[in-house]
């Protein structure tokens, strides 16, 4: 995971966001299984989830073997009518892949 961002400092890096954004425009944002359930579950589409990334209010980083337990990744969290959209994006092998979304 270390190759898709950068672990030694709590600021999001524009080339990480740069890079997720690239691989958004290219179509190479993969959607995980868990984040495939969570929109279903949660009545959203893939197309709401890409925006949050797009169109973000706040990002943030997790890292890995965080105290929280969450998967290690940047966080884009955008502001939409039912309350807050929060899309994890990480990285799986040569993949950046969306993790997992709450709102």
């Amino acid at each position: 995971m270390n190759a898709a961002f950068d672990f030694t400092t709590e600021a999001v890096l524009d080339w990480e966001i740069e890079q997720i954004h690239r691989a958004l425009d290219q179509g190479q944002l993969l959607f995980s299984r868990h984040a495939l359930n969570e929109l279903f579950n949660d009545a959203l589409t893939e197309d709401e989830a890409l925006d949050a990334i797009s169109f973000y209010d706040h990002v943030s980083k997790d890292f890995p073997n965080n105290e929280q337990g969450r998967a290690a990744g940047i966080n884009f969290e955008q502001t939409v009518e039912r309350g807050t959209l929060r899309v994890k994006v990480g990285w799986r092998g040569n993949y950046l892949v969306i993790t997992s979304m709450i709102l």
